[in-house]
């Protein structure tokens, strides 16, 4: 019953930790920002208002890293299988254009079927998304307004965590309003190395909001 619960929680960024961490209990539930990264979270409100509006169209992917990529149309990085070569300090895709063309329709398949699926679980009204920024710099005024944007698609919470050395307030819930939620962990996992979780820490987390729900 406790992994049929914690199946409603799904990343939001900024990175793929979450995600992680849900590997961790045997989750493996694909959605749309589980293994993506998310920088600014205003590009994410952009994406989100506009109904995803020209998302993931191949004009406005630019690689960034051998086996990544940036929708320069709303700033979210994903993991791709356009793999990449640096040149002279730039990164291009490796493949031909007819070979570029045909991985591209394979993964905007996929994509589009996440958006729906992201869609979809919005209708039924009991997601979770799980924000995070290892610096803790997280612009709550844009959370607010994407939990406003969600809106449109159905309901949904969002849950931020922070990094905190304060033992009393780890697991903390603390709430904004009735959709936004907040709670603490005691440390984030590096950005090089995103699998190294404090899983004791998200899990005190994941059961206080349950106990909330």
């Amino acid at each position: 019953m406790e992994n049929e619960k914690t199946l409603h929680f799904e990343s939001m960024g900024d990175n793929c930790e979450f995600g992680f961490y849900l590997r961790s209990k045997g989750i493996e539930n694909g959605s749309l920002f589980r293994w993506s990264l998310i920088k600014d979270h205003q590009d994410l409100l952009n994406l989100i208002s506009s109904n995803f509006e020209g998302f993931y169209q191949l004009n406005n992917l630019q690689p960034t890293w051998r086996n990544m990529l940036v929708d320069k149309a709303n700033g979210v990085i994903f993991h791709t299988e356009l793999y990449s070569q640096e040149i002279n300090g730039h990164w291009e895709f490796e493949e031909n254009d007819e070979k570029i063309k045909e991985i591209y329709l394979a993964e905007k398949e996929k994509i589009d079927y996440l958006v729906k699926k992201f869609k979809n679980s919005l209708k039924e009204g009991n997601r979770i998304f799980v924000i995070k920024k290892n610096n803790n710099e997280i612009d709550m005024s844009v959370i607010e307004r994407l939990s406003a944007a969600l809106e449109q698609y159905g309901k949904a919470k969002i849950l931020v965590v922070f990094q905190s050395n304060e033992s009393d307030k780890l697991g903390k819930i603390e709430y904004v309003n009735d959709n936004i939620l907040i709670s603490y962990i005691d440390r984030f996992a590096e950005y090089s190395q995103a699998d190294d979780i404090s899983v004791e820490g998200w899990d005190k987390i994941i059961s206080n909001v349950m106990k909330e729900l």
